[in-house]
C-alpha cells in the first residue's frame, strides 16, 4: 500500500433477556485486527462490550475474582414477538450516546469492518450501523461474524451493511477489502490461525480468550460451528506456550480463558504438551473452559495435569442421558464415559462443587421425560448441573428437523424464547426450576 489506510472495527451491544460476560471477547475479530496491523492499516477499535473501557468502567457492575462479571444493562423495549415473554428484555454493554461521542473523535476511515455474534442478536448490529452510515455515509461497511454467516441473505436484506461477508475465509476477506479500497493486500503467505488476537488494542485487560484450534471433528446435530470452520487444525503447542506468556508478560494477566470447541481433542499430541510446557515456565494462572470439556478425550493423566495448571471449574459437555439422542445427536459421550470423566476429576483433587456438567432441553423430538431424567441422572453423579436452552442455529440437522422455515425471524433462535415458539415455554420453565432445587439442595 502506498498511503496508509486506516479502519475502524466495531463490535456491537447485545439485546437479549439475558447476558453475562463469561470471559467473552470477538477472537476472530481481533485475529483480523492483528492481520490488518501488520499489513499497515492505522486501526480504530470500538469494542461496545468492553466492560472496562475508560467511558464504561464507572458504569460497569464489580467483577468477580476472575474478571468476569455483568454487563452494564439498560431496559429496552421489547420486540411485538416476545409480547408474552415475562421477562425483561434489554441493552448489555455501551450505550448509544457514548458510542456516538467516540465516532465523533476519529477521523473518517477508509473502511469500516462490523462483526456480529449469535444470530438474535442482530437488532444490536443493525442498531450500530445505522449509526455508523448515518456518522460516515460515504465510507464503505462490511459486515461478518456468525450472525452475517448463519443468516446470510437476511444480512444482505436487512442490516444496512454495504458488503457482507460470510465464512471464515479471510484471504477472501483480504481480497474484498483489496477491491474496495484498490489496494494489493498479500493473501497467500497468510497462515490465519497462527496470529495472535490482538489485546493489546483495548485500554485495559482482566482477562485473554483465547483458541489453540479451529473447527471441530464432531459435527453434532444442534451444533452449527462446522458450517462456519470445516476443517479441524490444532496449532502448534510451543506457539500456543509463548502466546500465553506473551500476554502474562506484556498485559500483566494470569485468567485465560480457552474457547475451544474440542480443546482436549488429540490430548497427547496437543493440550497435554502445553499444560506440561507451561508448568515448565513456572508461572501461575488461571485457566477457564466456558464452552465445556469433551469428556471422551479425558484420561487420569490429563484430570492431574488440568488440576496442577489451575483449570478453574472445569465442565463437561453431556447435554442428554439419553443413549438414543446421544447417538443420533453426534455420539461424542455417554452415560459411562461421563462417570470415568467425574471420577477422573475427583480423584485429580476436584471436589464435587467445582466439576460442572452440562445439559442441552429444548432439542426435537426431545421429550419432557427425557429432560428430567437427564437432570436426575446427571446430579445423580454429586457435581453441579448447568441447563442449557437449545438455540437452533440454521443450517444444522436439529434446524431442520424442527422444520423451521428458513425465513423464520433470526430473533426466534434466542433461546430464552424458542420454547415459546414451540409452545413448550411453561414446562421448560419447570424443569430450569427442579435442576435449581436440585443444585441447591447441595449447597
Amino acid at each position: 500500500m502506498r498511503k496508509i489506510k486506516s479502519v475502524l472495527l466495531i463490535n456491537p451491544w447485545i439485546y437479549d433477556f439475558a447476558c453475562y460476560d463469561l470471559f467473552s471477547k470477538p477472537i476472530g475479530f481481533l485475529k483480523i485486527a492483528r492481520l490488518l496491523s501488520k499489513l499497515g492499516f492505522k486501526i480504530d477499535f470500538i469494542d461496545c462490550l468492553d466492560r472496562f473501557h475508560p467511558e464504561m468502567i464507572k458504569l460497569t457492575p464489580s467483577r468477580n475474582v476472575y474478571g468476569s462479571g455483568k454487563y452494564y444493562c439498560e431496559r429496552a423495549e421489547k420486540p411485538s414477538i416476545f409480547k408474552d415473554i415475562p421477562r425483561k428484555y434489554k441493552r448489555y454493554g455501551m450505550p448509544p450516546i457514548i458510542f456516538k461521542n467516540l465516532l465523533r473523535k476519529i477521523k473518517n476511515p477508509d473502511i469500516i469492518l462490523v462483526t456480529s455474534g449469535m444470530t438474535y442478536w442482530y437488532k444490536g448490529v443493525f442498531e450500530a450501523i445505522e449509526i455508523l452510515k448515518n456518522q460516515y455515509p460515504n465510507i464503505p461497511l462490511i459486515l461478518g461474524g456468525i450472525y452475517a454467516s448463519l443468516c446470510y441473505k437476511h444480512a444482505l436484506n436487512f442490516s444496512g451493511a454495504d458488503f457482507v461477508f460470510k465464512g471464515g475465509d479471510f484471504k477472501k476477506l483480504l481480497s474484498l477489502m483489496g477491491n474496495i479500497l484498490q489496494v494489493n493486500l498479500p493473501e497467500e503467505s497468510i497462515d490465519f490461525n497462527s496470529l495472535s488476537p490482538l489485546y493489546e488494542i483495548y485500554p485495559h485487560n482482566a482477562y485473554i480468550s483465547l483458541r489453540t484450534s479451529a473447527g471441530c471433528p464432531f459435527r453434532c446435530s444442534y451444533c452449527g460451528w462446522y458450517l462456519l470452520e470445516a476443517k479441524m487444525s490444532q496449532r502448534d503447542p510451543g506457539e500456543v506456550c509463548s502466546e500465553i506468556i506473551y500476554f502474562h508478560q506484556k498485559l500483566k494477566v494470569r485468567n485465560f480463558a480457552f474457547y475451544d470447541d474440542a480443546l482436549l481433542y488429540r490430548p497427547d499430541e496437543h493440550i497435554k504438551i502445553i499444560l506440561k510446557k507451561l508448568l515448565g515456565y513456572g508461572v501461575s494462572f488461571n485457566f477457564h473452559t466456558p464452552n465445556g470439556l469433551n469428556a471422551c478425550f479425558l484420561d487420569q493423566e490429563l484430570a492431574f495435569l488440568l488440576r496442577r495448571t489451575n483449570f478453574i471449574q472445569p465442565r463437561l459437555g453431556l447435554e442428554t442421558s439419553s443413549s438414543q439422542r446421544q447417538r443420533i445427536s453426534g455420539g461424542k459421550v455417554n452415560q459411562r464415559i461421563i462417570r470415568q470423566a467425574v471420577k477422573f476429576l475427583k480423584k485429580a483433587g476436584y471436589s464435587s462443587s467445582e466439576i460442572g456438567i452440562y445439559l442441552l432441553m429444548g432439542l426435537p423430538e426431545q421429550s419432557f421425560e427425557e429432560i428430567k431424567d437427564s437432570i436426575y441422572f446427571a446430579h445423580s453423579l454429586k457435581v453441579k448441573v448447568y441447563l442449557e436452552e437449545y438455540s437452533p442455529v440454521p443450517g444444522t440437522l436439529d434446524y431442520r428437523k424442527a422444520k423451521l422455515d428458513e425465513n423464520l425471524d433470526p430473533l426466534w433462535h434466542n433461546n430464552s424464547v424458542f420454547p415459546l415458539y414451540r409452545g413448550e415455554y411453561r414446562k421448560f420453565q419447570l424443569l430450569k426450576s427442579l435442576n435449581h432445587k436440585l443444585n441447591q439442595s447441595k449447597i
